[in-house]
């Protein structure tokens, strides 16, 4: 690495299987000097000539002198554009969306990608347009890093463009960068004022012609870290499909419902906070207000304190309670000033406070929210010792409060407050927002008019030159049209539009519809907000949303609006699709379809969990994600980066934080010991050996630091989130899980039988003697002699648990957590005939280990109607993927997210276990088929396997029994079935 007086002059360099291929001479750029950006976004230009092409079809040219070709360019070497942007970027050739980035990334690297545009280059001039969304802020994906960009376009060892102190640059000052997020996980809504920047600056280069140039980055230490971290990105690009809305379902003309503000106090509480990290603390939000007249109403909070700040709070002395199950308050104002104080008090993932008031008429702000406070504040450890959320239970309040804050709570008046507890600080202008937070206009507004679909709507269905349009609002409204792109998608959505300056877009996308009802999407602004300028327009989103339906609202709007596009560019990772599954049981079929559907949607530089919500990396959920994939797609390059990739967490806590990367601070254990297993599974089902090497330093860290918390008597004993799954076991944040030290028991055996074959000697007997302590404590102190069941757990402050669940049982079983032989037989029959009094399971996502234990007796017919009923729901209820919980856990709903990637493992059971090919050695060299122990008249599928896929086929109708199998030489095959007619065919 080439250095200059401390100063880092772009000098990346792409290492290819060890050797250097070129080097980089471009530099980390931005918009000024000022990095310290919130939510901000730049824009940057340059050109470059391929000079060495030869036109292939005729020159067009265009009005700005730009030359270009109706065909392509002919080179001999290819042209390779290299990029990484901080926090988001999206790379344009031409005008041509050449690819987004970067993938995400732990503390200790940073990715850049790598394009080859040698098809998109035009002989002469090229131009190359950069936008980049520097969030500023950390979110559940990002932890926050200052704003940047590097590029490079190269042939060979010629360098045709790289970002430098040449680049044109300009903030985008269409962005609305003060605004709401849409939610604590995935950060700030795409909002942005068309009549405030010219978004044809992307095919236009002349509208950069006149911009100022960019801000080289030399200030050393940061620069350079960024250099001695970046990498080339490991992963194929992602697939892109747009897709346009299937349906039209309804033409509506809407009013406001309410009256909603949003106040994000964190500056105003924590000066400079830029993590994404919970908040426990207490204190005040308060305003003075205005009622025009006497009136009734309600005070509502649309979400709960996950993803926003709620509380009790106080009108002129009057108490009025709120609680997360109760955040709809009647309120009665007489005219007049008042004065409203809420008291916030307990754990806060997200420190905007989102309001609904719900009266006649609007109510008057007399000036600016203030905050006082924190009046006290917990900040927990996350290392296992500390209680979790300090020792306050996650949706209390907390127990104690300094005098102050009390005498504060009973004040009357802003007058009152200030004299007993001294000045307020006022919140910024610019962080209080006035119907901003879409989630709640949506939700809020009243239908007064409602139109059938006519033709003249149809247009935005097509990808062609017919346009939607929506006459003139007849009643004194607002237009609004609902769209259904009649599967659910993720990626960005896009749109032409024609409209007067100044109507509001607001696009408000949900999950679910069934019967008409919308399913709103609590927790999650899942909207994007654009203010048009006069006549045609064109916006493409930065934002990655997932959808199934969209809701366009034209707020202050009373002309015509034509819609010629509307769409979401589709993309997720480009799958394999190696497996399939197909059976003469079309629910079976539907079932799979849904689960492939789902799965991919969660597959994008990691395995996500849901599209919608969160999109964040859970190591946990990644564990049947992996498995899933490998049988579904094959794709291990993905299933290696993402156990890669769950190492990053322990920059948290050498607990492993839950999810990365990310600042927001938590542990599950059972998440870190999925991980644990999963780099087993993988390195058994690819045969890729390397990566025990490559793991084993983390791993043998992270075990030798959860056997700190064995107990001398065998239990495992720690402060964390012990959660196993939804459903009412009794088990504690601080204590001992029966099903959890079953699984960590397993995790040290994984680790010792790995030792032996390396001959640790030392870490063979200490993971030895670690299992046997957690097992043979279960065995005596867990077990129940009267009623023959394990117990959920143990709590030093409430003692043995109260329940007995399948849970417990089902992982026991299935990760050898019982060492009485009599004991195991009992659990057996447990596992498909269990006593009234266990809990069943609550999630998919526990079902997931549960069919594991049904198939390992070969009880797959089981597997397969359970299936049945319980997916066959799902799609009941009209949905096309695969829901994350089951009906009653979400407050009247069915579920949260309709789509969840541990909900697609159906997909995993119906190729594993169905279809009848089990390995015997790692990496498929050694297989055999076995006849399918369930009721099918024929099945046939492919297996992927590290040589390719296998292809089975079976039929078993009209006294017919055969079997065909196409596999590849390189596996060898055994087969089980002597009655079976048998074809096999070498492939390769």
């Amino acid at each position: 690495m080439e250095k200059t007086e401390g100063k880092m002059e772009g000098k990346i360099e792409d290492k290819i299987e060890g050797k250097i291929e070129r080097k980089i001479e471009g530099k980390w750029i931005w918009i000024s000097e000022n990095r310290t950006s919130e939510n901000e976004r730049g824009c940057f230009t340059t050109e470059f000539y391929d000079v060495d092409a030869h036109a292939t079809d005729i020159h067009i040219g265009d009005a700005h002198g730009m030359d270009s070709y109706a065909g392509t360019s002919s080179r001999e070497k290819d042209i390779k554009l290299m990029i990484c942007g901080i926090t988001r970027y999206i790379v344009y050739l031409n005008g041509k969306e050449m690819g987004r980035g970067p993938i995400r990334s732990g503390p200790g690297e940073l990715f850049y990608d790598t394009y080859d545009i040698t098809p998109d280059v035009k002989p002469g001039r090229n131009f190359l347009a950069v936008r980049v969304w520097s969030y500023g802020w950390s979110t559940y994906q990002t932890v926050a890093q200052e704003g940047g960009v590097w590029f490079q376009v190269s042939s060979g060892g010629e360098v045709l463009a790289a970002s430098g102190a040449e680049t044109k640059c300009a903030k985008d000052l269409g962005h609305i960068s003060h605004t709401v997020k849409r939610n604590d996980n995935l950060g700030f809504s795409d909002y942005y004022d068309a009549n405030r920047f010219d978004s044809r600056w992307i095919e236009d280069g002349e509208i950069s012609k006149n911009w100022g140039t960019a801000w080289v980055l030399e200030d050393g230490e940061n620069r350079e870290d960024r250099e001695d971290r970046i990498k080339q990105n490991p992963l194929r690009q992602f697939q892109r499909t747009a897709k346009t809305p299937g349906k039209i379902v309804r033409i509506q003309e809407v009013i406001p419902g309410c009256q909603q503000i949003s106040v994000n106090t964190r500056n105003a509480f924590f000066p400079g906070r830029k993590d994404a990290d919970e908040t426990i603390f207490s204190g005040f939000l308060g305003c003075e207000f205005l009622a025009p007249q006497d009136m009734e109403g309600m005070i509502a909070f649309p979400n709960r304190t996950w993803n926003g700040i709620i509380g009790d709070f106080t009108i002129d002395g009057k108490l009025y309670e709120v609680s997360n199950e109760h955040r709809e308050i009647p309120v009665r104002l007489c005219e007049g000033k008042h004065f409203f104080l809420m008291q916030i008090s307990g754990k806060f993932d997200d420190l905007y406070c989102h309001m609904e008031l719900c009266f006649p008429e609007n109510l008057i702000m007399e000036g600016d929210f203030f905050v006082k406070g924190p009046t006290s504040r917990i900040i927990p450890v996350i290392d296992g010792f500390g209680k979790v959320y300090g020792g306050l239970d996650e949706y209390n309040r907390l127990e104690k409060y300094p005098d102050i804050h009390k005498r504060l709570f009973a004040a009357s008046s802003l007058k009152e407050m200030v004299e007993i507890g001294g000045p307020v600080t006022y919140v910024e202008p610019r962080y209080i927002y006035e119907n901003a937070y879409i989630y709640s206009l949506a939700k809020r507004d009243k239908v007064i008019a409602e139109s059938a679909v006519q033709p003249r709507h149809l247009g935005m269905l097509w990808d062609n030159q017919e346009v939607t349009r929506i006459a003139p609002p007849a009643s004194g409204g607002w237009n609004r049209i609902i769209v259904d792109f009649q599967d659910i998608y993720v990626g960005s959505l896009e749109f032409t539009i024609k409209a007067p300056a100044g109507a509001i877009l607001d696009i408000y996308c949900f999950e679910n519809m069934y019967q008409g009802e919308i399913d709103y999407t609590i927790g999650l602004n899942n909207s994007v907000r654009y203010i048009c300028k006069e006549g045609w327009q064109s916006y493409r989103c930065m934002a990655r949303m997932g959808m199934r339906y969209a809701m366009l609202t034209f707020r202050e709007c009373r002309e015509e609006v034509r819609i010629r596009d509307f769409r979401i560019n589709y993309a997720t990772y480009a799958p394999g699709n190696l497996g399939d599954f197909t059976c003469d049981d079309y629910l079976l079929n539907r079932i799979f379809e849904m689960c492939r559907h789902t799965h991919q949607l969660c597959m994008e530089d990691s395995f996500t969990d849901c599209p919608t919500y969160e999109q964040a990396f859970w190591i946990g959920d990644a564990g049947i994600s992996a498995v899933t994939c490998a049988y579904l797609f094959g794709d291990y390059d993905l299933i290696r980066r993402s156990i890669q990739l769950s190492a990053e967490a322990r920059a948290n806590t050498p607990l492993l934080n839950a999810l990365t990367p990310t600042d927001w601070n938590t542990s599950i254990p059972m998440w870190t010991m999925n991980w644990i297993i999963s780099i087993f599974q993988y390195a058994k089902v690819s045969g890729d050996t390397e990566i025990f090497p490559e793991m084993y330093g983390v791993v043998k860290e992270t075990l030798k630091y959860y056997a700190g918390f064995i107990q001398e008597d065998g239990g495992f004993l720690i402060n964390a989130w012990n959660m196993m799954d939804w459903a009412d076991m009794d088990i504690h944040n601080y204590g001992i899980v029966t099903g959890q030290q079953a699984v960590l028991a397993y995790c040290f055996g994984l680790a010792a039988a790995y030792a032996e074959k390396n001959n640790y000697e030392k870490d063979v007997a200490f993971f030895e003697e670690c299992q046997m302590r957690l097992l043979l404590y279960m065995e005596t102190k867990l077990w129940d002699s009267n009623l023959k069941m394990f117990r959920d757990g143990f709590s030093p402050e409430y003692g043995i648990s109260r329940t007995f669940s399948i849970q417990t049982h089902i992982l026991m079983l299935l990760y050898d957590g019982i060492l009485n032989a009599e004991k195991k037989q009992i659990v057996e029959k447990y596992i498909t005939d269990p006593p009234v009094e266990m809990i069943q399971a609550g999630s998919p996502f526990m079902l997931y280990y549960q069919y594991e234990c049904l198939a390992k007796k070969g009880r797959v017919q089981e597997i397969m109607d359970d299936i049945k009923i319980r997916w066959g729901e799902m799609l009941k209820f009209d949905s096309t993927t695969c829901w994350e919980v089951f009906p009653g856990f979400y407050e009247v709903s069915r579920t949260r997210s309709y789509c969840h990637s541990w909900s697609a493992s159906p997909a995993y059971f119906f190729i594993k276990y169905a279809l009848g090919v089990q390995m015997l050695e790692d990496g498929f060299k050694k297989v055999e088929i076995t006849k399918p122990s369930w009721d099918m008249k024929w099945c046939r599928g492919d297996v992927p396997t590290p040589h390719g896929a296998i292809h089975i086929e079976w039929i078993r109708e009209d006294g017919r029994k055969e079997c065909r199998v196409r596999v590849p030489r390189e596996i060898e095959v055994v087969f089980a079935g002597t009655e079976w007619d048998l074809s096999i065919d070498r492939i390769g």
